[in-house]
């Protein structure tokens, strides 16, 4: 079975290695059937990472047009203009982006500092993770995570994205932090959260991007956060968080099976017709 769709797709408007035009023939080419850009959502600190106010307005006109161009051709892949909106965009900001967008992901890459600090992203420079870790977490990797999976989990509650982005990010540095992702405290931190994050949103990516750049041979998130999710009764879809076009479908084909050997039965994709989303059969 291929997954012929992506939800999570970054271009050179942000931080991602291919431009528009890449990434749509990339889809084309695998024959997709729905593509979603999210670019990165100005958040006013990090612009080597996000948009600007003007690049995102331009992000958004430029792929607007594009959108209404297939549509009127009756050209695949269906497009859609999302944005991948971290917990720290300004609330104004995230009124705004509600309105002017498709859909949105909910994501927190960042520790918020106060005013004057700066924001620590948890998959950035692992050296300034370790610095975090030792100054505000008395050197405890454990509580560090309990305070991503909180910030994260009450994020997505409060906020309402249309799909929840790369849930456990906080174990992209683990082994270097020494971060043991198999703790009691840790699952519970993290279980926690997700039980706050299913109250604002039913949509959960399974993320292979992390495969895609060399730092894991597992998606994001780890099996007993999707087996949780699934007692939830929440939903799945697939993506590969895609910042280069060769890698738009990375270990899809690995992942589904892995999905339905845990007694998945079906995903989400972005739709064809006129509901955001439409179920896939695995």
């Amino acid at each position: 079975m291929q997954f012929l769709s992506n939800a999570h797709t970054h271009t050179t408007y942000c931080d991602g290695r291919s431009t528009v035009a890449e990434q749509l023939a990339a889809a084309q080419a695998l024959g997709f059937v729905s593509l979603g850009f999210s670019g990165h959502a100005m958040q006013g600190f990090d612009w080597d990472y996000c948009m600007s106010a003007e690049g995102q307005r331009a992000y958004r006109a430029a792929l607007r047009g594009l959108q209404a161009s297939l549509a009127a051709r009756g050209q695949a892949p269906r497009l859609y203009v999302g944005l991948e909106q971290d917990s720290l965009v300004p609330e104004a900001q995230k009124r705004e982006n509600r309105a002017d967008f498709d859909y949105l992901i909910g994501s927190t890459h960042y520790f918020p500092e106060p005013p004057g600090g700066m924001h620590v992203a948890v998959d950035g420079a692992p050296e300034l993770l370790e610095q975090l870790v030792r100054a505000r977490f008395d050197g405890d990797p454990q509580a560090m995570a309990a305070a991503y999976f909180a910030l994260h989990g009450e994020t997505v509650r409060r906020d309402r994205p249309d799909l929840i982005g790369h849930f456990d990010l906080v174990r992209k540095h683990a082994a270097r932090l020494r971060l043991d992702t198999d703790a009691p405290v840790y699952r519970r931190a993290a279980l926690d959260a997700l039980s706050a994050a299913f109250e604002g949103c039913r949509v959960l990516e399974v993320n292979t991007g992390n495969i895609a750049r060399g730092y894991d041979v597992r998606p994001y998130p780890a099996d007993f956060l999707l087996d949780a999710w699934q007692d939830m009764g929440g939903e799945l879809t697939l993506t590969s968080d895609c910042h280069h076009a060769p890698q738009l479908d990375c270990a899809f084909e690995e992942t589904v099976r892995a999905l339905r050997t845990r007694g998945w039965k079906r995903l989400l994709r972005l739709g064809t017709g006129v509901e955001l989303w439409e179920e896939v059969t695995l």
